[in-house]
């Protein structure tokens, strides 16, 4: 998982420009979670390092079993534009039907789909409203 990460910073760093989405799911694929993941890739975008935004990241189902994607996403989008926060929530809901890390778990599996899908997703969405 390392061995791919690394290879995808360098690719970026050789100008092969690495998006939101790519970052988040390379974060994801290295072993942190869907939270860490998202605040690392927004970490220069919030005016900090890596390692204070994984720091500030919030810890996933802390908020009532919330998932660490939705939380993370919502205060990245809080507290870089917090006009969008109600688009960031409405497009989220769209694509997941719902916020719950348990239920999202065995709604994604049930598609086929991971949580490294919903890092990626979750990038572009902030992406799409910054």
């Amino acid at each position: 998982m390392l061995k791919k990460f690394l290879r995808s910073l360098e690719l970026s760093r050789k100008g092969k420009y690495m998006g939101f989405e790519e970052s988040g799911r390379a974060y994801h694929r290295a072993g942190n979670n869907c939270s860490v993941s998202l605040y690392k890739t927004f970490a220069e975008k919030l005016g900090m390092s890596e390692e204070e935004a994984a720091r500030l990241a919030p810890p996933p189902r802390s908020e009532g079993g919330k998932c660490g994607g939705y939380l993370a996403g919502r205060k990245i989008i809080e507290t870089l534009k917090p006009e969008a926060a109600e688009e960031f929530e409405k497009r989220f809901f769209e694509i997941n039907g719902d916020n719950k890390c348990a239920s999202l778990i065995l709604k994604r599996r049930l598609k086929g789909k991971n949580c490294n899908d919903l890092v990626g997703e979750t990038a572009e969405i902030i992406e799409s409203l910054l």
